[in-house]
C-alpha cells in the first residue's frame, strides 16, 4: 500500500499547487527536504515514509507547474480583440462532431493582421457548421475574430474559460471563413487509425438502420455524434449513458479475449504480453484516447503485466498506479470530469462491491440462482453510484430514479451487442453483404437497448432535477464515506491480527475468510462500464 500512499501524495501536491498557487521555490525546498529526510532516516520506517510522501507531493506540484503554458510574445491569445485577422494552422485533434456543428482544435502557426504576417503559437478552438467535415492533420486558413471564452458569471456556474484553459486553449473563433490548404501534417499512425475509425463508422451505418447503427457506433467506437437527440436524452434520463462510452469494461473484455486467445495458441508469455499491449493501446488510440480511456488502458496493461509475471494484481494498487501515471503524463487530466467519474466509479466498485452484493443477497427475491444475472447487474450499478453519483448531481443535478431498473434490464444485453456488432463490423470490412447478413443478429439486442431506454424514460418521474448544492456539502459527503470505509478497514485489520481463539469456533471469520468476503472481485468491474 506504500505505492497508493505515494500516489495520493503526488496527486495532492498537484491539487494543492493549483488551489494555493504555490511557487517553484517552496516546492523545490520541500522536495529537497523530503529527499534528505528519507535518505538520512533510512533505518526509521515512518520517518523515511514521511520523507517520501513530502518528496512525491513536491514533485507533483513541480510537474503541474512544468505543464503550464507560458505566455510569450507569440501567444495567439494576445490577438484577442484586435479585429478581423487570418490564422493558419493544423487541426491537432480529432474534431468533435454534433448535429449542430463541429468543434475543431487548431495549432496555430501564422497570423495575418492588416497585411502583416506574424509567427504565432498556441491552440484555438474553432466552432464550425456540420459540413464540410474536417479531420485531424488538415492545414486550414481561418478568417474571423478571436474571442475570449466565456467565464462563469456567478459562483457555482460552469466556467467555460477555466474548462478550456485546462486543455491549453485560451482563445476561440466562431464560424470563420475557412480555406483548406494543401498538405497535411500530424502523426501518421494516429491519422491512419482515425481514418480507419471513420471507415468503420461508414460500414456500420450501411449495415444497420437508425438508431441501431448509432448505438453500435457508440458502443464499439465511442462516437456519440450520430445518436439521435431523443435516444441520447432517454439514456441520460435512465442513467445508462455509460453504455455509449468506451471505458474499462471494454478493455476488460479485450484483455480477457486476448488472454484466452494467447492460451489457445500457446504463445510464450513475453510474446502474449507484447501483443496484448499493442492491441489494447492501438484500441485506445482508435477510440480517441480521452483521459478515462487512457486510465482504463493503463489499468488493463497493469493487469496483463501482473498475470504475465504471476503476481497478484491488487486492484487498489492498479487504480492508483494508473492515476499516477496519467497525472505524470498530463496533470490537467485530474480535472477532466470523465476521468473523475471513471476513477470514482471504479474505486466505488472496489470499496463497496462486495458489501452491496451481500446486502442484495439477503433480499428474498434475489436469493434464487436464476436471478444471479440481475444481482450482478444491480450490484455493479448501486456500488458504482456511491462515489460517482454525488459528483454527477453536483455538476448536472439530474437524478435518475429508474437507473437501477434500467441497468438490470439493459446492461446484461450489452456484451451480446458488442460481440455481434464486432462480428458484423469485421465481416463487413471483408465483404459488405456478409456483414449485412451478420448484422441481422445484432438488431435484436440493439433494439432491446434502445427501446428499453425509451420506454423507461417515459415513465413518470423517471428522472428529477435537483437544486444546486455547495461544494462543501459534496466534500463533506466524500469525507464521511471515505472515513467510514477506512474505519471498516481498520476494524478488519484488528480482527485479522486478533488471536484465533478470540474469534470464536464455527464463526468462519478467519483472516482468509475475511479477505475473501471483503476483497474486491474483478467480476464486479467487468459487469460495470466505469
Amino acid at each position: 500500500m506504500i505505492l497508493v500512499l505515494l500516489a495520493i501524495a503526488w496527486i495532492s501536491g498537484i491539487v494543492a499547487t493549483d488551489i494555493l498557487a504555490i511557487t517553484s521555490r517552496p516546492l523545490v525546498s520541500a522536495a529537497l527536504a523530503g529527499f534528505l529526510l528519507s535518505a538520512a532516516a533510512w533505518r526509521t520506517r515512518w520517518v523515511r515514509l514521511l520523507g517520501l510522501v513530502l518528496l512525491c507531493a513536491a514533485l507533483g506540484g513541480l510537474r503541474y507547474q512544468a505543464a503550464q503554458i507560458p505566455s510569450t510574445p507569440h501567444s495567439v491569445w494576445l490577438l484577442i480583440g484586435q479585429g478581423d485577422l487570418t490564422l493558419q494552422g493544423m487541426i491537432t485533434a480529432d474534431p468533435k462532431r454534433t448535429e449542430e456543428g463541429q468543434q475543431v482544435i487548431v495549432q496555430t502557426q501564422f497570423a495575418l493582421i492588416q497585411g502583416e504576417v506574424r509567427q504565432v503559437e498556441g491552440l484555438v478552438l474553432v466552432k464550425l457548421p456540420p459540413y464540410p467535415q474536417y479531420h485531424y492533420g488538415q492545414q486550414l486558413s481561418l478568417s474571423g475574430k478571436l474571442q475570449q471564452p466565456r467565464a462563469a458569471e456567478r459562483m457555482g456556474e460552469f466556467d467555460y474559460r477555466a474548462y478550456l484553459a485546462r486543455k491549453g486553449i485560451f482563445a476561440l473563433m466562431k464560424k470563420p471563413l475557412v480555406q483548406v490548404l494543401p498538405g497535411e501534417g500530424g502523426n501518421p499512425l494516429l491519422k491512419s487509425l482515425l481514418s480507419f475509425r471513420d471507415y468503420c463508422k461508414t460500414i456500420l451505418l450501411r449495415e444497420l438502420p437508425e438508431p441501431h447503427a448509432s448505438l453500435a457506433i457508440g458502443i464499439l467506437l465511442g462516437l456519440q455524434s450520430s445518436v439521435p437527440d431523443e435516444v441520447m436524452t432517454a439514456f441520460s434520463a435512465t442513467g445508462t449513458s455509460h453504455i455509449l462510452v468506451v471505458s474499462g469494461w471494454n478493455f476488460t473484455i479485450v484483455a480477457s479475449i486476448l488472454s484466452s486467445l494467447a492460451t489457445r495458441l500457446r504463445l510464450r508469455r513475453g510474446v502474449a504480453f507484447g501483443c496484448s499491449l499493442a492491441v489494447m493501446w492501438t484500441y485506445a488510440l482508435f477510440v480517441g484516447a480521452a483521459p478515462g480511456v487512457l486510465r482504463a488502458a493503463v489499468m488493463a496493461s497493469l493487469v496483463v503485466l501482473a498475470n504475465t509475471t504471476e503476481r497478484q494484481s491488487e486492484p487498489w494498487t492498479l487504480l492508483f498506479a494508473a492515476c499516477w501515471g496519467l497525472s505524470i503524463y498530463d496533470p490537467q487530466s485530474l480535472w477532466d470530469l470523465g476521468f473523475q467519474l471513471s476513477v470514482l466509479a471504479t474505486a466505488s466498485l472496489f470499496a463497496f462491491g462486495k458489501p452491496v452484493e451481500q446486502w442484495l443477497q439477503r433480499c428474498p427475491p434475489l436469493r434464487r440462482p436464476a436471478l444471479g444475472w440481475a444481482t450482478e447487474a444491480l450490484t455493479a450499478t448501486l456500488a458504482a453510484q456511491i462515489l460517482a453519483l454525488p459528483i454527477i448531481l453536483f455538476h448536472f443535478g439530474n437524478l435518475s430514479i429508474v437507473a437501477p431498473l434500467a441497468n438490470i434490464l439493459i446492461v446484461p444485453v450489452v456484451p451480446y451487442a458488442m460481440f455481434l456488432g464486432t462480428a458484423a463490423l469485421l465481416c463487413g470490412l471483408i465483404w459488405l453483404p456478409l456483414g449485412q447478413w451478420i448484422a441481422l443478429g445484432v438488431w435484436a439486442p440493439l433494439s432491446w437497448i434502445a427501446e428499453g431506454a425509451l420506454l423507461l424514460a417515459r415513465l413518470p418521474f423517471a428522472a428529477v432535477q435537483l437544486p444546486p448544492f455547495p461544494l462543501w456539502l459534496l466534500l463533506a459527503y466524500y469525507a464521511v464515506i471515505i472515513g467510514w470505509f477506512l474505519w471498516k478497514q481498520w476494524a478488519l485489520q484488528a480482527v485479522e491480527h486478533a488471536p484465533t481463539q478470540q474469534v470464536g469456533e464455527g464463526s468462519g471469520s478467519s483472516a482468509e475468510e475475511t479477505h475473501r468476503l471483503n476483497g474486491v472481485t474483478w467480476s464486479a468491474l467487468r459487469s460495470s462500464s466505469d
